[in-house]
C-alpha cells in the first residue's frame, strides 16, 4: 500500500514514516514543503514529495492507495492559517482524492472537533477540524478519523483507550497516535468511523479489535 502523508514534516508525520517504512506491505511517501527537509527523510529510508497543501497536491496522488492527513497550522500561527491548512488544505485534498480515485483516507482530528464549538480555549481550531472531518464524513472515500485528546511528547506506552464518544478529553503520546494510525490502515472495519482516543490500559491492536472488530483488507 503506497501511502501519502501530508503533513511529514511534522512531529506526528516524522515518526508516522519512520514506523510506516518498517511495516511489511506499507511504503509512505512524505509531503514536505521545503526542499531542506529532504535530508531528514533520506535518511529514514523514505522517498518525499515536495509539494504545498494550500496550492492544492491533485498531481501526485495518481498511484496511491492511501493519504494520511496530519498537517496543520502549528499553535505559533493566527487563525487565517489554521483555517487555510486546517480546514481548506483538508477539504481541498479530500476532494482530489475522490477525483484521483484514491480511497482510503485518514484523518488525524481531536476530540472536540465541530463546525459549532464553542470552546473557550480553541474554538477556531476545532471548528475547523470539524469542517474537515463533516467534509470526509460526506465523501465517498474509505476513511477513518481519529481524534486524540491533547497530544505529548512524551514516549509512547501502547496502550490506549478507545471508543467513539469518551466523554473526556485526556492526552495521548504521539508516539502511541502513530501505532493507532497503523492498526487503522491495517484493520478495514475501522473505514467509517470517528475514533477518539487518550491514554490508557489496553494494547493498541486490541484495544481497536475490542470496539470495532478485527476486518483485514479484501483480497484483490
Amino acid at each position: 500500500m503506497k501511502i501519502l502523508i501530508a503533513g511529514a514534516n511534522g512531529k506526528v508525520g516524522t515518526i508516522l514514516c519512520g514506523k510506516l517504512w518498517g511495516v511489511s506491505g506499507f511504503s509512505p511517501v512524505g509531503l514536505i514543503r521545503d526542499a531542506r527537509q529532504q535530508t531528514k527523510f533520506t535518511a529514514l529510508g523514505v522517498p518525499s514529495v515536495l509539494g504545498d497543501l494550500e496550492d492544492g497536491i491533485a498531481s501526485f496522488l495518481p498511484g496511491l492507495d492511501a493519504v494520511v492527513f496530519t498537517a496543520g497550522s502549528g499553535n505559533q500561527t493566527g487563525p487565517e492559517k489554521t483555517t487555510d491548512v486546517d480546514q481548506n488544505s483538508a477539504v481541498r485534498l479530500i476532494g482530489d482524492c475522490e477525483s484521483a480515485g484514491v480511497k482510503r483516507f485518514i484523518m488525524v482530528s481531536a476530540i472536540g472537533a465541530d463546525p459549532n464549538s464553542n470552546s473557550p480555549r480553541i474554538q477556531h481550531y476545532l471548528r475547523a477540524k470539524g469542517v474537515a472531518d463533516s467534509r470526509l464524513r460526506s465523501s465517498q472515500l474509505d476513511y477513518t478519523i481519529l481524534a486524540p485528546g491533547t497530544l505529548i511528547n512524551e514516549r509512547g506506552t501502547g496502550r490506549v483507550q478507545v471508543a467513539e464518544d469518551l466523554g473526556f478529553h485526556g492526552y495521548l503520546p504521539r508516539e502511541d497516535l502513530v501505532d493507532s494510525i497503523i492498526e487503522c490502515l491495517k484493520n478495514w472495519n475501522s473505514i467509517g468511523k470517528t475514533l477518539q482516543i487518550v491514554s490508557g490500559g489496553q494494547k493498541v491492536r486490541d484495544a481497536l479489535i475490542e470496539l470495532i472488530g478485527g476486518g483485514l483488507p479484501p483480497i484483490a
